[in-house]
């Protein structure tokens, strides 16, 4: 799981330099870091999910995961909000590199153990 882990990682971060770089030429450098903070997030999120699973795993039980679940929206959340504060670019970027969680799982599933 571990390499797993670092492996959609850097995939993550991977994938939101690309974005940031095409940004970069659509909408100048004032309004292309909407990604790589979106990235960010995905990472937090990826470690949090990371930490649930140990946990229930740990305890042998399937319960707390409910608290886990609502903090990875809490974290989407924040940082969507944060974008739509500043630029609607902003928002469209963070959106992106958000999603940069997803993208990496279906791109990593053949790793699996």
């Amino acid at each position: 799981m571990k390499s797993l882990t670092k492996r959609m990682t850097v995939l993550i971060l991977g994938m939101g330099i690309v974005e940031q770089l095409l940004l970069l030429v659509v909408w100048g450098l004032e309004k292309s870091w909407g990604p790589i903070l979106g990235s960010l997030g995905a990472i937090l999120a990826l470690f949090s999910l990371k930490r649930d699973i140990e946990v229930m795993v740990a305890r042998r039980s399937k319960k707390g995961w409910l608290a886990g679940y609502f903090g990875r929206y809490a974290i989407y959340a924040i940082f969507l909000l944060t974008g739509a504060l500043v630029s609607l670019e902003i928002l469209i970027g963070v959106f992106i590199g958000l999603m940069n969680l997803k993208f990496s799982s279906f791109l990593m599933w053949r790793w699996l153990d």
